[in-house]
């Protein structure tokens, strides 16, 4: 993992004050393909989290991830609770990612 990344999640983990269930970090290309991630995800760079959460926490999280820096937000609150995740991820518009952005996963 990218360590300046770490350091601001462990900041955010710090203020949330609440655990944060990891339930995908770091991924190398072969494992991206094999799940479908996106050809160019922040989590080939260790940039990026999915944290699992659900309802009014998962807002809490987005809402201070978005104070904390972070320019990559992505909501998945549907379907099975143990299925349901916010990604966070810090990539920049250097890495030809638009940023900052929010998304919905379908």
């Amino acid at each position: 993992m990218d360590d300046g990344f770490m350091k601001q999640l462990v900041e955010l983990r710090r203020a949330y004050g609440k655990p944060m269930v990891i339930s995908s970090g770091y991924r190398d290309a072969d494992y991206n393909r094999k799940i479908k991630g996106a050809p160019n995800s922040a989590h080939l760079y260790g940039k990026a989290v999915d944290v699992r959460i659900v309802g009014q926490d998962a807002y809490t999280l987005v809402k201070m991830a978005l104070a904390a820096g972070f320019t990559g937000i992505g909501i998945k609150q549907h379907g099975p609770l143990d299925h349901r995740f916010i990604h966070l991820d810090t990539m920049n518009e250097q890495e030809n990612i638009p940023r900052p952005m929010i998304w919905s996963y379908p």
